[in-house]
């Protein structure tokens, strides 16, 4: 089965898949240039994608918001994710510069909010989602401890499992994330995160997949909140 290279939604971005054209099949890939491969792709072309986030709470309250999901390239080796609630009331636009060799830009856009100085939380869910600003721009990629700790299928496919650790642990940041990097198309497939404790916060997963001119696309993307009993989902419209 092959994955579509560059799904430029997320995580990509979304930008959890992404394309590893400079990496090699080997035994136990380095976790450092592993991780540069996936956090340094570049989309190949501006994207622009209709999805709709679908919240389920803990008591089983369900919220859906429409979005618009844009990838514009801007220079040379960097790129723009602006991800913006379709609804004009209460619209709140999030974005996510990414450049090649430097740490990624964040800001968040509030209607009617005329502070743009105020300090962006990259950790606060998008659309009451389990889906961070943080998560989409891959912010644990930069982090400096990357270590490719084993080989293990994921999904029924090889996938590489790539630990990553923040120098410090700060109050409100992950302690901790495992990614399953899938060793033929380098999309990462699955992901768990960590909470100050090491306790598993979150669980992310590739859900649905259509087939598409002999590709298969990721049409789902599914993050859960373990510890707050809620699940979301991104649903991407091709």
């Amino acid at each position: 089965m092959k994955i579509n290279r560059f799904i430029c939604i997320l995580l990509t971005t979304c930008s959890f898949l992404v394309d590893l054209t400079n990496a090699h099949a080997v035994s136990i890939i380095d976790g450092k240039e592993l991780a540069l491969s996936i956090r340094d792709s570049i989309p190949p072309e501006n994207i622009s994608l209709e999805a709709s986030m679908e919240v389920t709470l803990k008591d089983r309250k369900r919220i859906n918001t429409p979005l618009i999901i844009e990838t514009k390239l801007i220079g040379q080796g960097e790129f723009l994710t602006t991800y913006k609630t379709k609804s004009e009331k209460n619209r709140t636009i999030w974005q996510v510069r990414r450049k090649i060799g430097s740490p990624n830009i964040y800001s968040v856009e509030l209607k009617d909010n005329d502070d743009p100085a105020k300090s962006v939380n990259i950790y606060i869910g998008l659309a009451r989602s389990s889906f961070t600003l943080a998560d989409f721009g891959l912010d644990f990629l930069h982090w400096p401890i990357q270590k490719t700790i084993k080989k293990q299928r994921r999904k029924s496919r090889l996938c590489n499992v790539l630990e990553s650790r923040p120098k410090k642990v700060i109050n409100g940041n992950y302690s901790r994330v495992l990614s399953w990097v899938d060793e033929k198309s380098g999309a990462i497939l699955a992901a768990d995160f960590f909470d100050l404790n090491g306790k598993i916060l979150k669980r992310f997963s590739v859900k649905g997949l259509t087939k598409k001119n002999g590709q298969w696309q990721v049409d789902e993307l599914e993050m859960k909140n373990l510890q707050e009993g809620s699940k979301s989902r991104l649903k991407i419209n091709y």
